[in-house]
């Protein structure tokens, strides 16, 4: 009787042990794995952050290039005209912007520009054309899958002053005036360092002037012009610029 109670005791004990072993073996197996599960997370984490580049919020860029009047003109008669034509349309237009983006993907800047101009037909006549703009941009800012190259799209409306400095047989004129303008651009930005960027943008600015003010040597005037007669500021230009970010 004694034997067999010693017998049982020892059965209960070798169940009890083994039952404790497992339910440690059990704990520490979870142990470990949240232990391997909550270092790969953090792993996975720091490497997205390092993976990931910082974007500078304010932005700023000078450029300058070629540009393109978009008026229609009159009827032309001779090839003398058309290379006056030809020279009065195309120019060059620089400038500057200042850029400023509270989110990664979207932003608001402020964009100057000045476009000139110059056509000489014989001795008879002449113009020197000068197109300034000041516009407030919208700007869109998107990028490429290697995380460092942007697109850039904006949409600009500002003011747009207008002078043309002729000369007609021996007589000076200067005809200017203002108006409202707006246009698109749309440009590839290249990162060379973390704070320097090349930029390649296409700009379409549209704008006509209804009214000019004419001055001579002797007296000024103001001409009120009829859609067909107003002056067609629309031009597209394409530029290369160097931000500083």
């Amino acid at each position: 009787m004694v034997k067999s109670f010693a017998v049982l005791l020892l059965f209960l004990g070798l169940l009890d042990h083994n039952a404790s072993a497992q339910e440690a073996s059990v704990t520490e197996w979870r142990k470990d794995r949240g232990t391997v599960s909550d270092s790969r997370e953090k792993a996975a984490v720091r490497e997205r952050e390092a993976g990931e580049p910082e974007f500078s919020r304010w932005s700023f860029v000078l450029n300058g290039g070629y540009a393109y009047r978009l008026f229609r003109a009159g009827q032309i008669t001779s090839h003398d005209e058309q290379e006056y034509l030809k020279d009065l349309k195309s120019g060059i237009a620089f400038g500057g912007d200042v850029a400023y983006f509270p989110w990664k993907h979207v932003g608001f800047g402020l964009r100057y520009e000045m476009y000139k101009g110059n056509a000489n037909l014989d001795s008879s006549q002449s113009e020197k054309v000068t197109i300034q703009h000041l516009s407030g941009a919208l700007i869109h800012r998107s990028f490429l899958s290697n995380g460092k190259t942007a697109i850039l799209s904006s949409l600009l409306l500002g003011y747009q002053p207008y002078e043309n400095k002729s000369t007609v047989g021996n007589q000076p004129l200067t005809f200017s005036g203002k108006t409202m303008n707006w246009g698109v651009s749309v440009g590839i930005e290249q990162p060379i360092n973390n704070k320097f960027a090349l930029n390649l943008t296409g700009t379409a600015m549209m704008g006509a002037i209804y009214r000019l003010q004419r001055k001579t040597a002797f007296s000024t005037e103001t001409l009120h012009l009829s859609k067909d007669d107003s002056v067609d500021l629309s031009r597209f230009s394409l530029t290369l610029g160097f931000r500083f970010l």
